[in-house]
């Protein structure tokens, strides 16, 4: 899904610069985090917004860009433009669809394996890689040092990555790159790439 968005940015700029409530339908859905809206609501070129909300909702990962795309099939959200209404019908936004190609051509990827987890990280199993994370913060935020090469593994979008790099501290870059993971996929990565780079504290923090 975020290849789709890629390839169809330009006609969705074109469209959703027509939509004055863009904004809150995405912040609605909880696409966008609150300082995210803010800044967006205080540019003043509509065109400006949406090449900027779309540049936060690809950064996001494959599940929002999903989770954006099945929001302009609804009626009130695509009734600005005809031309978004009949091009959203066209896309396929279940999990097991992905990217289009110019010709129009739908490639299904294989859904992952259910015990892919376990596999990547040896014994270890984790249900739930964001609930994990997020009762860890404390301790990853005190603890973990190897930012950089955590980061270097992961697909994360090149502003995200410079917002985490900038920060002064490992303390404050750990914070600033757990708060870009707002979704499973991104959230089992971070996991998997966190037992490659700190081992011994994931496996505190599992024990």
């Amino acid at each position: 899904m975020d290849k789709v968005l890629l390839k169809s940015k330009t006609k969705l700029i074109r469209w959703l610069k027509l939509d004055c409530i863009i904004l809150q339908h995405v912040q609605e859905h909880e696409l966008i985090t609150t300082t995210e809206y803010d800044h967006l609501k205080s540019m003043k070129d509509p065109t400006e917004v949406v090449i900027k909300l779309l540049d936060i909702i690809h950064g996001k990962g494959e599940n929002v860009c999903r989770n954006f795309l099945h929001l302009l099939k609804n009626d009130d959200v695509n009734e600005f433009s005809p031309e978004l209404r009949e091009w959203i019908k066209t896309v396929d936004t279940s999990e097991t669809a992905n990217t289009a190609g110019q010709s129009g051509i739908q490639v299904k990827i294989q859904t992952p394996d259910r015990d892919c987890g376990r596999r990547e990280n040896g014994n270890r199993t984790i249900p739930d890689y964001q609930k994990f994370l997020k009762a860890n913060t404390s301790q990853l935020v005190q603890n973990v040092k190897n930012i950089d090469p955590i980061l270097d593994d992961l697909d994360l979008h090149k502003e995200s990555v410079a917002n985490v790099r900038a920060k002064p501290t490992h303390q404050m870059k750990m914070r600033e790159l757990l708060d870009c993971v707002n979704c499973e996929s991104l959230a089992k990565d971070l996991v998997n790439t966190l037992f490659k780079h700190e081992k011994s504290l994931m496996k505190e923090l599992q024990s």
